[in-house]
């Protein structure tokens, strides 16, 4: 029972949680208190324990996807040209393909994103944020199924820290994550589009 209650302080400490506004039950703020970091994502998610053991990363999981942190700290080599090369280092050292690089605005970071498919054909999105007003680097790795990259995009864009970690009100609840059967049909329903347009063009 003392073991459960030191895990739940752990807890407590890394990454709590709080819901949002009333009527925008899909969606929470999760808070990094180390880093003094917070993003929106949907309910559901939890941090493995194993994570506790390197304070410069975390995770967060959920039945359909899995998100991981790593903090840096910033130095003479944080630059875009080096992020970029960061970037498709670790696209190919997760052996991704059909990779390229994303626009993504994240207020009080600059963002470096890169988006691909993984060898299982998940989808898998690669991020950078430069804090502009602190030290703090952040790198954002998101597996997800298709059809899920909005709800992606999403928790990118709502990534805040200090004075800025709140939950964000205005913006319209988050989508749910969608299940993999129907990830699936939705890809092989775009896929079928595909064919069929490609047919016309060659007809012609």
């Amino acid at each position: 029972m003392r073991l459960a209650s030191k895990y739940f302080r752990i807890f407590a400490l890394i990454v709590t949680t709080a819901l949002l506004s009333a009527g925008k039950a899909s969606a929470k703020v999760y808070t990094w208190e180390k880093y003094d970091i917070a993003f929106d994502a949907p309910e559901g998610g939890h941090v493995p324990f194993s994570f506790f053991q390197d304070p410069s990363s975390a995770q967060v999981n959920w039945d359909e996807m899995v998100m991981t942190l790593q903090h840096y700290i910033k130095n003479e080599n944080t630059t875009k040209k080096n992020l970029e090369e960061r970037l498709k280092s670790r696209a190919m050292g997760f052996n991704m393909y059909d990779t390229k690089m994303m626009k993504i605005k994240v207020k009080g970071f600059k963002c470096y994103p890169l988006e691909g498919t993984m060898p299982d054909g998940t989808r898998c999105i690669i991020a950078y944020l430069v804090s502009e007003k602190t030290s703090t680097v952040l790198e954002i790795v998101v597996n997800y199924l298709y059809g899920n990259q909005e709800v992606v995009e999403d928790i990118i864009k709502s990534f805040s820290e200090g004075n800025d970690k709140k939950p964000n009100e205005t913006e319209k609840p988050k989508q749910k994550i969608q299940k993999k059967k129907d990830a699936d049909k939705e890809k092989q329903e775009l896929e079928k589009e595909k064919k069929r347009r490609n047919e016309k063009t060659f007809e012609c």
